[in-house]
């Protein structure tokens, strides 16, 4: 699933203003239905700037997330480098899942 564009919001803010339906903005801006719904009902009233200014904050939340920390990135080091520690042991210590 691709995220709307700024343009596609625009649209849809201007076509309900013209009390179009949910199904023929979808139909305008070429997406699905559940599409423009669920974009509708992220704000309330719709605005189209808050909305793609919403879409880009959320953005950063998608996808995997990294668990190694500044933190943890210290005392792993500490751990390997120092007192010569294998990367299992330091994530044993750390209760990280760690796979060879």
């Amino acid at each position: 699933m691709t995220s709307l564009s700024s343009q596609e919001r625009t649209v849809i803010k201007t076509l309900l203003e013209l009390n179009y339906s949910v199904r023929a903005n979808a139909c305008f801006i070429k997406r699905s239905p559940s599409t423009v719904s669920i974009e509708i009902h992220q704000v309330t009233p719709y605005k189209a700037e808050i909305a793609h200014a919403l879409a880009l904050k959320k953005r950063h939340l998608r996808g995997r997330h990294d668990t190694l920390t500044p933190a943890i990135a210290v005392f792993s080091n500490h751990q390997i480098g120092i007192l010569k520690g294998s990367p299992e042991t330091a994530a044993h210590v750390l209760g990280l899942p760690f796979k060879t």
